[in-house]
């Protein structure tokens, strides 16, 4: 027995070891009884055998330890040698030397689409001459750079947020003489700059360098800011009047493509064919900068392509995508005489005019409409105060005379309310059921009205509100916002002009344009699946040829007998349904 404190290890030597909380323990294999000890002398043939008890020490080197519950203590590195040893020197060499980046005509993703300027078409050697596509990008800053290089399968610009990148085209740092000229291959800021290239197609050296196609031009006419369709533009510099004509402000690049195995994840590819779409305007230099627009996008040549279409949620709006907006437009068939009507969209969605040069009032100055962010814009009209009364006496019955001039796109669709914005953010521009009608207030309007002794023009049309009330729908974690209802508000003023101020002196009068939204309040309701039926609805007529009547006796009150059959009945029913379930199985 060991004392108070202490515990038996070895049972049949008796050893005790102390005793405590969580006691490192350990089992041995030793043996439980005697050692036979034989004393062999080398010169006799008598030996004796005797039997004794094991030492301690004798235990201690038969002792194997089973289990342990020692703590576990973590990875632990071993100290790993330093030097030039193992893999520290493989681990740390000096990059190789920087060549020359390769041209590489083998497109695959994001790989620099290669081309020819100078219009050869001839088979090119190698990629000796070739230059990468570029296009203008505000790369760093809103300037114009003409380094980006358009990449393979890469759009521009990327999502569906805005139809077109745009840059400012500083003309003080151009030679407007050569960059404006459409002479040789194209100055900078003409369309033979890009219709007079060759795109390599990336089918090797073998094949010849293909011209692009161009598919429409359209002049946008800054004066009035109308669109008209035109052929064969040139593009001239006046260096008397520093007036540059037919310089490119919207560029559209289509590329068609093909791919070697559509199936595989790196594939080579190739360009089949490119598009371009050209609008075209006139610009002074000493009004600089030139506002550029640019498309990039991509498609695949062997797949049938839908119309492009931008889209602002699915379906659902996303806050800070542009408004969809359209105007009405309707044909009739030429067969069966009906009338079919969809919407002709707005390309960047719900326009509003923005400021041009020095806060000038432009019809080339437009913007648009972001879902979700109330805007205000002002631009200024400048005229002296001859000019002042005789647009209010002479064109007394047009007050609206300069917000049609900087909205001419959509003034009409306005006034004729045919203009409509997109209930949901991926409205069909196909069916007319998913656009709400702009509701327009305060027209038509009154007669302008000119005060002489305070020079002064009342009823100027000087703007419009357009107010959209939005809402959500559907579940609390998954919520879409979609438009209510929309009412443009025209905005009426008065212009005048101090008497204090030379009448040949000019003064700016403004035009203030707002859109605002506003959100409708709602609550959520809690929405739970209806219960189940009690019992399975029969037909009335189940009893059928017998009736059912309530017997004078019991008056108002059916018929015992009635409930029982009733009763039957159902219970009858319902084991022929169990035993056709059967039949079935």
């Amino acid at each position: 027995m060991c004392p108070a404190g202490l515990s038996t290890l070895f049972t049949d030597q008796g050893t005790c070891l102390p005793q405590g909380n969580e006691q490192q323990t350990l089992k041995f294999c030793v043996p439980s009884g005697y050692v036979q000890t034989v004393n062999l002398p080398s010169s006799s043939d008598f030996f004796v055998i005797s039997q004794q008890e094991a030492e301690m020490k004798f235990f201690s080197q038969l002792l194997c330890i089973v289990d342990d519950s020692n703590p576990n203590l973590g990875a632990n590195y071993p100290d790993p040698p330093a030097g030039a040893v193992g893999d520290n020197q493989e681990l740390a060499q000096c990059p190789a030397a920087v060549s020359p980046p390769t041209k590489s005509t083998d497109y695959r993703y994001r790989s620099t689409v290669y081309l020819q300027y100078g219009g050869s078409s001839s088979v090119f050697n190698g990629t000796a001459g070739l230059q990468p596509l570029t296009i203008p990008f505000p790369a760093f800053t809103g300037l114009c750079n003409d380094e980006t290089a358009v990449g393979f399968l890469i759009d521009t610009p990327t999502g569906s947020k805005d139809y077109y990148t745009t840059c400012q085209r500083d003309l003080s740092a151009l030679d407007l003489s050569s960059a404006c000229s459409s002479t040789g291959a194209g100055g900078l800021l003409t369309p033979q700059y890009y219709s007079n290239v060759r795109f390599i197609t990336g089918r090797g050296t073998g094949f010849a360098a293909q011209a692009p196609l161009t598919v429409a031009i359209q002049y946008l006419n800054p004066a009035t800011g109308n669109l008209t369709s035109v052929n064969n533009t040139v593009s001239t510099y006046n260096a008397t009047t520093g007036l540059c004509t037919n310089v490119v402000t919207a560029l559209n690049i289509t590329m068609y493509y093909s791919l070697s195995n559509p199936d595989a994840t790196d594939t080579p590819g190739y360009i089949d064919a490119m598009e371009l779409t050209f609008v075209l305007t006139d610009v002074l230099a000493a009004r600089s900068p030139l506002l550029q627009n640019v498309r990039v996008s991509w498609m695949e040549t062997q797949i049938p392509q839908p119309v492009e279409v931008i889209v602002s949620g699915n379906p659902g709006y996303i806050t800070g995508f542009p408004l969809l907006a359209g105007a009405l437009a309707s044909t009739v068939d030429a067969i069966t005489g009906d009338t079919k009507q969809a919407i002709s969209r707005f390309i960047e969605g719900m326009p509003i005019p923005v400021p041009g040069h020095a806060g000038a009032c432009e019809p080339t100055s437009i913007g648009n409409v972001a879902y979700g962010s109330n805007i205000t814009s002002t631009c200024s009209i400048s005229l002296t105060a001859n000019q002042l009364r005789d647009f209010c006496s002479s064109e007394a019955n047009n007050p609206a005379k300069y917000v049609q001039m900087v909205m001419s796109s959509i003034y009409q669709s306005i006034v004729d309310s045919q203009l409509y914005v997109g209930e949901w953010g991926d409205a069909n521009y196909t069916n007319i059921n998913q656009w709400l009608k702009v509701s327009v207030s305060g027209y038509p309007f009154g007669n302008l009205g000119y005060s002489t002794a305070d020079n002064a023009c009342t009823g100027v049309i000087i703007g419009f509100d357009l107010q959209v009330v939005t809402g959500v729908a559907f579940a609390s974690n998954n919520l879409q916002q979609k438009v209510l209802y929309a009412n443009l508000c025209f905005k009426t003023g008065v212009w005048d002009f101090p008497e204090y101020l030379p009448g040949n002196t000019s003064r700016r009068f403004y035009l203030d344009f707002s859109a605002s939204f506003i959100r409708l309040p709602q609550q959520s309701e809690e929405v739970t699946k209806p219960a189940p039926p009690l019992v399975v609805p029969l037909p009335a007529d189940i009893f059928y040829p017998f009736v059912v009547t309530d017997g004078a006796a019991t008056g108002a009150r059916p018929a015992v007998w009635g409930v029982f059959m009733a009763v039957a009945a159902a219970l009858a029913l319902l084991q022929l349904l169990q035993h056709q379930q059967r039949a079935l199985a």
